[in-house]
């Protein structure tokens, strides 16, 4: 995972300033808010709309770029869009920050997904330190497929707080609170929200102000004046200055500071002429189609009886083989064993995590079949799930050649 940047290199990105690209990519809510409803209609973008906008924003802006993954919904509540989003970015761009803006309780499901995709931050959104407050502000929540009142989800809400500043701290992310301030609801606990955060280890407090939304059971709930969104503003940095500890360096996500963001307009990038970003052909490498793709150097896990023929599918394997490809040979690396569980006889993958394992390293697995489940996961840790029959080693040649495509 990429850690926390240092004092010396948050010193030249402030004065760089940054550019911040917040992308809707989470199209299912966890919380179901009375300030804002989830919106049905709302435009979800999914992982190649992200990489394409990361890409052109890597071409024509100059300096650091942040991606953000925000709404309509929870990006958790939307695990194999956002994860394989995530995975697509670290792969191609991996000097891209990435941060999610997250409600909290989902963040444990994926902590070591985090790891492996470099995430810098969250984005913990923070409106209330205690339940009372919390049922004035929800009125339910889909939480692990079940549909939760609004005692439960205010609940819910307070802990997932607690329990995602914990998860980070142990992951190594960093957490920016976001507060939206509402007068009538939580204006009288800024304070107490603020002194929360810090205690527990927010690196950074910003300060929104409510907006009404129509047809919201809070609509008619005053919005906040400048001066009261400042003055909340205050409260909330005076919070994280006790806290902190007074030798300690600045913050990593010093960054983050709202006057030296640089908000990217979606609209510039849908401008540019994807085919303006393609670099100039090669007019020396001869008459097109006479030779094969050259292979690209990797490891690949292949389900197979004996090491001939991928011969079977992947919930009635045992094993996986891992070999490396090269331009020059093929070789066997070893084989790798897989649990003994009941689950995986059914879709593929049983434990998540016990799974990954047997294929680190690899960037494809090839198999007779494989589940909707398997081809899931595969699918948002970025690696390439191919079914296939016939000879290892034409198989295996092929798929370095990128001549088999995954199906």
């Amino acid at each position: 995972m990429t850690g926390p940047s240092t004092p010396e290199q948050d010193s030249a990105t402030l004065r760089l300033g940054v550019h911040l690209l917040r992308l809707p990519c989470a199209g299912s809510p966890l919380m179901l808010r009375r300030d804002r409803p989830f919106d049905t209609t709302a435009e979800v973008m999914d992982p190649a709309d992200v990489l394409r906008y990361v890409a052109t924003a890597r071409e024509v802006l100059k300096g650091p770029l942040v991606l953000e993954i925000a709404g309509p919904g929870d990006a958790l509540a939307s695990p194999e869009t956002v994860l394989k989003a995530l995975a697509l970015v670290h792969e191609h761009h991996p000097d891209v920050l990435t941060g999610l803006e997250i409600d909290g309780p989902l963040l444990a499901e994926f902590d070591e997904e985090f790891q492996d995709f470099g995430l810098n931050y969250v984005a913990l959104r923070m409106d209330a330190s205690d339940v009372a407050t919390a049922q004035r502000l929800v009125d339910g929540a889909i939480y692990k497929g079940d549909l939760l009142d609004r005692d439960a989800a205010a609940q819910l809400m307070i802990d997932g707080i607690r329990k995602a500043f914990h998860v980070a701290e142990l992951a190594g992310i960093a957490v920016a609170v976001r507060t939206t301030l509402i007068p009538t609801i939580n204006g009288h606990e800024i304070d107490a929200i603020a002194g929360l955060a810090a205690r527990l280890g927010a690196q950074r407090i910003d300060v929104r102000a409510h907006t009404a939304v129509e047809g919201a059971p809070l609509q008619h709930a005053f919005a906040p004046g400048a001066s009261e969104v400042e003055h909340a503003q205050q409260v909330a940095d005076q919070a994280l200055l006790r806290a902190r500890d007074p030798d300690a360096p600045p913050a990593p996500l010093g960054w983050l500071e709202p006057t030296r963001l640089v908000p990217v307009d979606l609209a510039h990038l849908d401008a540019v002429d994807p085919l303006a970003l393609l670099p100039e052909p090669d007019t020396t490498a001869g008459p097109a189609g006479v030779h094969l793709p050259r292979r690209r150097a990797q490891w690949v896990a292949v389900a197979s009886r004996d090491g001939t023929l991928v011969d079977i599918p992947l919930a009635q394997a045992t094993q996986l083989r891992i070999y490396r490809i090269d331009e020059e040979s093929i070789r066997l690396l070893g084989v790798r064993n897989l649990a003994k569980d009941a689950r995986r006889r059914i879709d593929g993958v049983g434990d998540a995590r016990v799974f990954l394992r047997a294929l680190t390293g690899c960037r494809a697995l090839v198999a007779k079949g494989l589940p909707a489940r398997a081809r899931a996961l595969l699918q948002a840790v970025g690696m390439r799930g191919i079914t296939s029959e016939g000879s290892v080693e034409a198989t295996l040649d092929r798929v370095a050649r990128g001549t088999l495509r995954a199906r």
